[in-house]
């Protein structure tokens, strides 16, 4: 983003469906934490309109919009009105794949400008959960035991001290037994 600097930038940040609110939080959080560099704006217009009503007084650097609600006819007017979006800075459209699919097919001009850079908001707690679990998978694996048999031989105190174990307690939530 500071590259963009005195640049107009446009991006696109795909949310699942009610999360535009707060993606636009956590992402507003994370380029504060950038520092002072860069004025942030967050607005989440109710509709087209209200946008481009809205971005007129709006002079920050960096603008996250929460578009997860737009529809076909927002996209279309935004489409028809883009030159009213242009401005120096960054703006990022947050929205959900399915707006998204339907500003592609129903706003070619503007595509053009929000198609380019799309990025995707993981769910971070899924995605740590399956690491969690291959891990723990792995350890079975490892080991040829299963949850139960370590945790019953950590609690008799006859789990061998290698690190996996104490791994392997850790990630089914069971550290209490480690000793100090």
């Amino acid at each position: 983003m500071l590259a963009s600097r005195g640049a107009s930038a446009y991006f696109t940040y795909l949310v699942g469906s009610g999360k535009g609110a707060s993606v636009v939080e956590d992402l507003g959080a994370e380029i504060q934490a950038l520092g002072d560099c860069l004025s942030l704006g967050t607005i989440a217009p109710s509709s087209a309109a209200d946008l481009l009503h809205d971005i007129t007084s709006i002079t920050d650097e960096v603008l996250l919009i929460d578009a997860s609600t737009y529809d076909e006819r927002d996209w279309k007017l935004l489409d028809i009105r883009r030159s009213s979006l242009g401005r120096d800075g960054v703006m990022i459209f947050v929205t959900t794949p399915e707006s998204f699919a339907k500003l592609m097919q129903t706003a070619p001009n503007l595509a053009s400008w929000l198609g380019g850079f799309v990025f995707s908001h993981e769910n971070e707690a899924a995605h740590i959960e399956e690491q969690r679990s291959q891990r723990l998978e792995a350890l079975r694996a490892w080991a040829g035991k299963g949850d139960d048999e370590v945790v019953r031989a950590a609690e008799q105190g006859t789990l061998p001290r290698d690190p996996e174990y104490a791994e392997w307690l850790v990630l089914l939530g069971r550290g209490d037994l480690l000793d100090g």
